[in-house]
């Protein structure tokens, strides 16, 4: 925050009266005794200037207040949504080796949302399993979504009776 310099040889635009250590006005560039960040010229009522504590103590109090505040709109803003409980309606094998999935959701919450879906082919969550987005579902009502699930490139060709589906 300060430029600082050790002696007069070293800063031509200091006076010869000022010897040691010492730090220079922000405003003007003049010399100033350490810790003093404003000359009396630019600071005539002597006002201190904030310490670096007093400075990064700011800075940390609205940090941790934007993750509150953060926080509480992520809180009410997911208020009723959900859950969304889906069943398998059925599955057919595609000749490519991939499935045609139909998929019942329903929305158990108190307002209108769109679930995350996703259909898993070998009964366990993998990296390869199916997910989607459904259009968004009215409360206390039940969707249904026909989906295609690609077969996997390096896997075997996918089987309707191993399939489990789960959204949120």
């Amino acid at each position: 925050m300060f430029r600082r310099s050790s002696s007069p040889a070293t800063d031509p635009q200091l006076p010869v009266e000022i010897s040691g250590p010492h730090d220079t006005c922000i405003k003007c560039g003049r010399p100033v005794p350490l810790g003093v960040s404003l000359c009396e010229r630019d600071n005539p009522g002597r006002i201190k200037s904030p310490s670096s504590t007093q400075v990064h103590g700011t800075i940390v109090v609205g940090v941790l207040i934007g993750f509150i505040l953060l926080g509480l709109l992520f809180r009410f803003g997911s208020v009723g949504i959900g859950p969304f409980p889906a069943t398998l309606a059925g599955a057919a094998t595609r000749a490519d080796g991939g499935l045609d999935v139909i998929v019942k959701v329903t929305n158990d919450g108190t307002r209108a949302a769109g679930a995350s879906c996703r259909i898993s082919a070998r009964g366990a969550p993998d990296f390869r399993d199916y997910v989607f987005f459904s259009q968004p579902i009215e409360p206390g009502a039940t969707a249904e979504f026909a989906q295609v699930m690609p077969p996997a490139p390096d896997a075997p060709p996918l089987q309707p009776g191993n399939l489990v589906v789960s959204c949120n």
